[in-house]
């Protein structure tokens, strides 16, 4: 829910976007739904992200409310939006969706260009060249692998969401220090994989920095990215500040001067008072009875969106009578979805599916998630 009035006319990143343009579904970051036809091969050396309007206004600080107290700093070990609504404009993915069709697409990012080989168990990427990270290091593949290799094979005492996502990946080659591959033990479907590549959560960080932190980020708040803003200052529990990285290698980008996070609990009524007292410019999750004075003020917009959030009914299986498999059947069997779905819809909509977008090629069809079955409410 935003006012119009802002001081921005373009969300450019992927604070704004919701887990980098909607890349991620819940916490694991599978590809979304209604996804364009990926490429096997893709040459983007030229590529550049702009807005789609032909002059976007530039400068301005949007301030933005949204849950920004998160209980780590480590984005990798971490679901939730206290850590992608605000970190996450402050990095950049190897690749990423784009915004400009909801995340339909892939499209390059710190990769301009990849290769798929013909068996699909080799992706290869080419890396861009000169794009520093916020401290003034170089970014090489040196990096991605880094990354990726703690994503993908993690030490001890790290725990992320979208390592499964890479099961089959056997190993992470530098062929150069602008080329790197991927090798798959087997082949998976390739919009599969890019989506996993392209999910927000998968931000690429430097090398130097895991290793001065002995692979745990989780207590630094301010690690270098190579992304459009770049830390400034932070409140905690109160307000993140970031700035414009005057040297992001998307030339012309960020279009904002900078943004402040504000730190407001979701559906509270200082989250709501905020907006309509105009101290912040942009806010999510609010209470229904505020979204309903937001539609209805001048010079304010309000919708409702589904999120990538699985809403869910969780029992403590130690405890008597959860203890017993049966009662915990029995109480699955019991939920109308549907009904359920649509006592909250004035409050938070939702559809009914699993941990896959309801939408997407790899769910299970609606038809048959009314007949039945695993079912979890999607908001």
């Amino acid at each position: 829910m935003h006012r119009r009035h802002a001081t921005w006319d373009w969300f450019t990143r992927r604070a704004f976007l919701g887990t980098a343009a909607g890349a991620a579904a819940g916490v694991y970051g599978l590809a979304q739904g209604l996804a364009a036809e990926v490429p096997s091969t893709f040459d983007g050396k030229d590529f550049k992200l702009r807005a789609p309007e032909a002059n976007a206004k530039r400068g301005g600080v949007l301030r933005y409310g949204t849950l920004s107290a998160p209980a780590h700093f480590d984005v990798h070990q971490s679901g939730t939006i206290a850590n992608m609504g605000t970190q996450g404009a402050m990095y950049d993915n190897l690749i990423r969706r784009d915004p400009r069709d909801s995340g339909q697409s892939i499209i390059p990012d710190l990769a301009h260009s990849w290769e798929i080989a013909q068996d699909g168990k080799t992706y290869t990427f080419f890396l861009r060249k000169g794009v520093k990270f916020h401290d003034g290091g170089d970014f090489t593949a040196e990096d991605v692998q880094a990354t990726f290799q703690r994503i993908i094979f993690p030490p001890q005492g790290f725990s992320s969401p979208r390592t499964p996502l890479f099961s089959t990946v056997e190993a992470i080659n530098i062929r150069d220090s602008h080329t790197i591959e991927f090798k798959l033990r087997e082949a998976r479907p390739k919009e599969f994989i890019l989506g996993a590549f392209a999910s927000g959560w998968n931000l690429i960080v430097r090398k130097k920095t895991l290793e001065d932190n002995n692979y745990s980020l989780r207590q630094v708040m301010d690690y270098p990215g190579t992304g459009p803003f770049r830390h400034k200052k932070r409140v905690d529990k109160e307000v993140w500040v970031m700035e414009r990285n005057p040297d992001y290698w998307n030339e012309g980008l960020p279009y904002l001067d900078g943004i402040e996070f504000y730190h407001l609990v979701a559906f509270s009524p200082e989250l709501g008072s905020a907006l309509l007292a105009g101290k912040i410019d942009y806010g999510r999750l609010l209470d229904p009875v505020t979204l309903q004075k937001v539609q209805n003020a001048p010079g304010m917009t309000g919708t409702n969106f589904y999120q990538s959030v699985i809403q869910a009914v969780w029992v403590n299986n130690v405890k008597k009578p959860f203890d017993d498999p049966r009662v915990r059947r029995a109480m699955h069997l019991v939920f109308d979805r549907p009904v359920l779905v649509e006592v909250v819809k004035d409050i938070a909509p939702m559809l009914v599916g699993g941990f896959i977008y309801p939408f997407s090629d790899f769910a299970t069809p609606p038809e048959k998630l009314r007949l039945g079955g695993p079912q979890f409410t999607a908001s």
